[in-house]
């Protein structure tokens, strides 16, 4: 793996390792490592260790054709005495293996810390505020957003209608490099007032809002909220390419057979004396 930027936004990441033979990902944003794109899909921690999937990927480079599409699941474990221990995983071919261990990873989850009159967006960046209509798209960092159909009867644990009472759905797709992603903010109007039941992606660090029905305009208002970049799930992981590996391995038993054939020929000629 490569790094041209050289940098890697952990702290004093530079004294253990080299910044420029390493990547750093956020958990679904794909990243071009030579000829692999590489995605950090997910990860799952059994004590004590952390299981990381990386997803690799080859397009040909003229018709964008899929030629390659497999998954590595390397894993760490924190130790207060070592640091962090990393286990690597190996893709295997028939000249040269991959092989890709996790150099760093957050300790636990960043998140905003709690306090009095605490409110989940604070965890997020300001919102984005856009005015759509069924079939537009937005781009976010993680995916593109598509607002479909809007549903007249969404379903949701806290809801509950009184004659008179409206509540509408947005149903919301984010397609993250063909991977969809679904859900649905509710807009709630109940008497004289307005509600409405936020959704997250917890994925993609998204969180969706839907405020406002503007049906002069035949649109509605949508609030896109995103965590910044150093509260998304990230890993840092290093790929190494280790040519010819299988002749070296069949070097290896040829030359302990050798060894063996020499002492079963050494103990013969000691009988024959």
């Amino acid at each position: 793996s490569i790094n041209k930027s050289k940098y890697i936004a952990v702290r004093d990441f530079e004294q253990t390792e080299k910044p420029g033979e390493n990547i750093m990902l956020y958990k679904n944003e794909p990243k071009k490592m030579g000829r692999f794109t590489v995605t950090y899909t997910s990860d799952t921690t059994i004590a004590p260790n952390t299981f990381y999937t990386l997803n690799f990927k080859v397009y040909d480079e003229k018709t964008g054709e899929l030629k390659e599409d497999f998954d590595l699941n390397p894993h760490i474990q924190s130790n207060e005495t070592m640091g962090l221990i990393a286990s690597p995983d190996t893709k295997h071919y028939l000249t040269y293996d991959i092989y890709t261990h996790v150099t760093s990873a957050p300790a636990e989850k960043d998140e905003h810390e709690d306090h009095e009159g605490h409110k989940e967006e604070e965890n997020y960046k300001a919102p984005r505020i856009a005015l759509v209509s069924v079939g537009d798209t937005l781009h976010t960092s993680s995916g593109v957003v598509t607002i479909k159909a809007l549903n007249n009867k969404p379903s949701a644990k806290n809801l509950v209608l009184a004659e008179g009472d409206l509540a509408v759905g947005m149903p919301i797709e984010v397609d993250v490099n063909g991977k969809i992603y679904k859900t649905e903010p509710i807009f709630l109007v109940k008497g004289n007032n307005v509600f409405d039941f936020a959704r997250n992606i917890d994925d993609l660090g998204l969180r969706f809002r839907f405020t406002k029905i503007l049906p002069d305009q035949q649109k509605v208002e949508l609030q896109v909220y995103e965590k910044p970049q150093q509260a998304k799930d990230w890993v840092v992981f290093k790929s190494i390419e280790f040519p010819y590996i299988n002749l070296y391995w069949v070097g290896t038993i040829i030359m302990v057979i050798g060894f063996l054939i020499s002492i079963f020929r050494r103990q013969k000629e000691v009988k024959a004396v």
